[in-house]
């Protein structure tokens, strides 16, 4: 089954209530988390499966499985999208 990592260099901060991953060296774009997405982006320090990110994400959170599944395939295609995920 296809895992996927965060690309690496990057720091997740609070500030004023919202978080951030912030790229730790030149280059590189601020990204804007809300609570489910934070949550996301600290599993994918290390690769994960869309089973295990939506396993975590049900436990954690009041939505159903095909919802989240949805949701965080939706998420994972705009990381890779944008050059901040890789699929291992």
């Amino acid at each position: 089954m296809e895992r996927y990592s965060v690309k690496q260099g990057y720091v997740l901060r609070e500030i004023a209530g919202e978080y951030l991953a912030v790229p730790s060296q030149n280059g590189g774009e601020i990204v804007i988390l809300n609570p489910v997405s934070r949550v996301l982006w600290e599993e994918l320090q290390e690769p994960k499966t869309l089973d295990e990110l939506t396993a975590k994400i049900t436990e954690m959170f009041d939505v159903e499985k095909d919802e989240a599944r949805s949701d965080i395939s939706q998420f994972l295609e705009n990381l890779k999208n944008s050059g901040l995920a890789v699929s291992c």
